[in-house]
């Protein structure tokens, strides 16, 4: 694949046509909703929302994790981003996006056979190790492909809980200043389910989910 004739192309077609539009991005942005999604190649959240260049700000990762404010100080990464969305984009919105068949989700539920052959990558996905555990005891006899289902699901689900450790979120949250919310896109079929922020513990009936 020759990336710089993709390159070309888009100068040549895209940019040339849209001049005006690319032309007022050049100085500042103004996106209104953060996504928080899966480093997934089948995800974009432009075509996900229908959106242009501009209106989503986006922090990517494997399996979507938002490290609570206790991690904070082991992943700048993330949570600089985040604190920039917020306090100086002043997004409106703020979305975790989890998906069908996730890689990540599908490690944490072989998390030790992993350790050793990724270990940056377990020491990443640990975090969410958890509500792993959580699936297996709350639904002891669901096939284990309903069980990364419900993982993925929960996994997305949970961070919003982690994103409301952060002062500077929940005190826009609570001022209706942001709308928080999870969603679940199902690759194969095209539906996408949105989750409104609840303070879930992970205590809910698996039919709500």
């Amino acid at each position: 694949m020759d990336l710089k004739k993709r390159f070309e192309k888009f100068k040549e077609s895209e940019f040339e046509l849209n001049k005006d539009f690319y032309s007022e991005l050049k100085d500042e942005q103004k996106p209104h909703t953060l996504f928080i999604g899966c480093s997934d190649s089948r995800v974009n959240a432009e075509t996900l929302f229908g959106a242009k260049t501009g209106e989503i700000f986006q922090i990517r990762n494997v399996a979507n994790i938002v490290p609570s404010k206790d991690k904070a100080d082991e992943n700048y990464a993330v949570v600089s981003a985040l604190e920039y969305a917020v306090k100086i984009l002043k997004v409106k919105n703020i979305i975790v996006g989890g998906h069908s068949n996730c890689g990540g989700c599908a490690a944490i539920r072989k998390f030790a056979e992993y350790k050793n052959t990724l270990p940056y990558t377990t020491e990443w996905i640990s975090q969410s190790v958890f509500i792993s555990d959580y699936v297996d005891s709350k639904y002891p006899n669901m096939k284990e492909e309903d069980k990364l289902v419900l993982l993925e699901k929960f996994n997305a689900i949970g961070q919003l809980n982690n994103l409301m450790t952060y002062d500077f979120v929940k005190e826009k949250v609570e001022a209706g200043e942001i709308n928080l919310q999870a969603c679940y896109y199902d690759i194969g079929t095209g539906d996408i389910v949105l989750y409104d922020y609840e303070g879930v513990s992970f205590d809910r009936n698996e039919d709500n989910i």
